[in-house]
């Protein structure tokens, strides 16, 4: 009771008086100390890289949306299309940073569009590789080139550092990100793509 008393109080910004609460909360509120927290590029470096990757991909929807691609559509395109041999679930669930069950229904859709294809590992026949399909690479080819139009409008004039620059930072930091991942994660995708027939290096520009 004398709790709800309180935040209604302070909630509506009045002075309480019920139960000898006579105090001004609004008063005392500004009165308490506050932590101090200095932001520092440790800080903004991260949240900045999640918030480039947010605007790329809203930029991305945007150049896409005459082709009626949602963002689970096209994202799951441009990464198998970095992998034409094929992908197992797992992998292609981490890479989207979505659970199994999403990823089967988003595999079911892009199946039935002819878009992707579910095919058997000749190594091992309980493995099912997923990879686009000839029909897809058309649409890869509309992709690439919204992200090229996106990176002549927006990266290409970045003059902070010559491309080449910036592009050795992000394959440095991904390789170190990687690195850095449980070492039974790492190896247990590289054994999955062992078993299946597939190449084990995870970086795409092999």
């Amino acid at each position: 009771m004398g709790n709800n008393l309180i935040s209604k109080e302070i909630i509506q910004g009045n002075r309480p008086h019920k139960r000898g609460l006579k105090s001004d909360y609004g008063d005392i509120l500004k009165t308490m100390p506050t932590p101090e927290f200095d932001i520092c590029s440790e800080d903004r470096m991260p949240v900045l890289m999640m918030r480039v990757t947010q605007l790329w991909r809203q930029l991305m929807d945007a150049e896409l949306a005459h082709h009626g691609l949602s963002q689970a559509k096209w994202r799951t395109l441009a990464i198998l299309a970095m992998r034409p041999e094929g992908m197992i679930q797992s992998e292609l669930a981490d890479e989207l940073g979505v659970e199994g069950p999403s990823l089967v229904a988003m595999l079911d859709r892009l199946s039935k569009d002819e878009w992707v294809e579910r095919i058997l590992s000749e190594t091992d026949r309980r493995c099912k590789i997923i990879r686009l399909t000839p029909r897809a690479w058309p649409l890869i080819e509309e992709i690439r080139i919204s992200s090229q139009k996106i990176f002549q409008r927006t990266i290409a004039k970045v003059d902070v550092a010559p491309l080449s620059v910036i592009e050795s930072f992000f394959i440095d930091l991904r390789e170190r990100l990687y690195n850095d991942l449980p070492d039974k994660k790492r190896h247990h995708r590289s054994e999955r793509r062992a078993v299946c027939g597939l190449p084990t290096s995870h970086d795409w520009t092999d």
